[in-house]
């Protein structure tokens, strides 16, 4: 027996940053710093950006 199913079609959002981690070197603790993460939606789908947190790791 052969069947023959339609192939699924696989659609889904999907997010890709040029570059994940940044390092800021040393920074002053009344310094202001900025810096812009591209990234762009390579799915299919409408992509919805929910929550964004950032970390901080001092090095003592």
């Amino acid at each position: 027996m052969l069947l023959s199913l339609p192939a699924r079609s696989h659609t889904a959002p999907a997010i890709h940053f040029n570059e994940v981690r940044h390092d800021f070197d040393r920074v002053g603790q009344d310094d202001r710093i900025d810096y812009v993460f591209e990234f762009r939606d390579t799915g299919n789908q409408i992509l919805i950006i929910e929550k964004i947190t950032g970390s901080i790791s001092p090095l003592v």
